[in-house]
């Protein structure tokens, strides 16, 4: 017992310094990590419509004072007039390299919740064709003959991400950058929605 009692008290204070020396606020306290602010605009394509449409997000995350990787609480939202993505997420970039001073190409990783509502999606081959088929309750549908037309609808889904970008550092708080992502968007009501590919130009600053 005594031996176990002695191990813990030697043990016990190399656990505190770890998790001080891991504490994310004292760190951004001493400089060791900064907090970043990111601000996206451009488009983003579902594969359902294939029709180009504006796309923007805002995220703050931390990051190391020497830049390496980053982790962001990212909110963004899509809408191309027939399907509406307000998404919320978790996203990991990683540079390539170790010594991106100035330039840097990144690798990131996410995993993300959206709220989506169609509006009247009207996509050969999207619909069941015969009436019989649908699974019900739904709201606000009409049957024109040969397809099943949604008004309306709501539905959620989680998906990951996978992306790609480019970064320039113009000073040591403020870079500018452009980001592609693959969004793996599933099915709502029945309707596959494909994938939503994004592409922005981002500015971020480093408080």
């Amino acid at each position: 017992m005594k031996r176990t009692l002695g191990a813990l008290a030697l043990l016990l204070p190399a656990t505190v310094n770890a998790l001080e020396w891991n504490n994310p606020f004292e760190g951004i306290r001493t400089g060791e990590y900064r907090v970043i602010a990111t601000l996206g605009l451009g488009n983003g394509e579902l594969r359902i419509n294939n029709n180009r449409d504006f796309f923007a997000y805002a995220s703050v995350g931390i990051t190391p004072a020497v830049g390496v990787w980053q982790v962001e609480l990212r909110g963004s939202r899509f809408d191309d007039s027939h399907i509406r993505v307000n998404q919320v997420g978790l996203n990991f970039k990683v540079d390539f390299t170790l010594n991106c001073y100035v330039q840097c190409l990144y690798w990131m990783v996410g995993w993300n919740y959206a709220d989506i509502d169609l509006n009247d999606v009207r996509k050969h081959g999207y619909w069941y064709h015969r009436k019989k088929d649908w699974h019900y309750p739904v709201e606000n549908w009409y049957y024109d003959g040969r397809y099943i037309h949604l008004l309306n609808p709501s539905g959620s889904d989680s998906f990951w991400n996978l992306g790609i970008g480019y970064r320039f550092m113009w000073t040591r708080d403020f870079d500018t950058s452009i980001e592609y992502n693959y969004n793996n968007i599933g099915s709502v009501h029945r309707v596959d929605l494909g994938h939503l590919r994004t592409l922005t130009v981002n500015f971020s600053y480093r408080f």
